[in-house]
């Protein structure tokens, strides 16, 4: 793999480029095997995000958003490489960061190029989970070439690659949401926010998964006291 910090920041691919390799297999090639190795190209290059404001209801409603290439940030090739190198990461972040946007990202790309895939993203209420995270990457999926990527199926808090047997599953809070599975890897959204279950939600991901990420937006409560070492 190339790390993200090993890759350029900002995008290479043209619309020359692009329409240059939509006509020629050899391109599609070299260009799909570049994705599988180098995570940060693909991300820049061949994904787009909504962007939404206060009236967009839905993370999938084009009609009051724009959709845009991914952002080239430099903070964001951090995050994203730290997500890589590092099997437990915790983040405790302000509103608006595309934090939610570079990790959707990132478990499709675990889904499309790796097998035996489970990543379990969980959050406070299942639909939440579905529109926030599981719903962005389906659309990041079905927004990029055909020729790139591999068939995929959407159904409620589910996206399932079946040609490498990889998935991605939303569930509520709550510890048996975690044990009912098997996961691979672990995404708690806005941890500091649910009700309830927070440390044994995480006892249950650490018992099984080689990728941890938490995430939320600031709050006092157990993730602070969690993110401060205070528990």
């Amino acid at each position: 793999m190339i790390l993200p910090l090993d890759s350029d920041l900002k995008p290479v691919v043209t619309r020359e480029h692009f329409l240059e390799t939509s006509k020629n297999p050899k391109y599609q090639r070299d260009e799909k095997l570049r994705c599988m190795a180098e995570p940060w190209y693909w991300m820049v290059n061949y994904c787009y995000t909504i962007r939404k404001d206060e009236n967009t209801k839905d993370a999938d409603d084009v009609q009051m958003a724009k959709i845009e290439r991914f952002p080239p940030e430099e903070y964001l090739r951090y995050i994203l490489q730290t997500i890589i190198t590092k099997p437990k990461v915790v983040i405790d972040k302000s509103r608006q960061l595309l934090v939610n946007w570079i990790v959707s990202a990132y478990l499709l790309w675990l889904c499309q190029y790796r097998t035996n895939e489970e990543c379990l993203c969980q959050t406070q209420k299942e639909v939440k989970v579905d529109t926030e995270i599981i719903k962005r990457a389906y659309g990041i999926w079905k927004r990029q070439p055909g020729w790139l990527k591999p068939q995929a199926k959407y159904s409620y808090c589910k996206l399932d690659v079946p040609s490498m047997e990889s998935c991605i599953i939303g569930v509520p809070a709550g510890e048996d949401q975690v044990r009912s599975h098997n996961p691979t890897r672990y995404f708690g959204d806005e941890c500091a926010f649910w009700e309830k279950g927070f440390r044994d939600c995480l006892t249950a991901a650490l018992a099984c998964c080689e990728n941890i990420i938490l995430v939320s937006t600031a709050q006092a409560g157990e993730f602070c006291d969690f993110v401060h070492d205070r528990i």
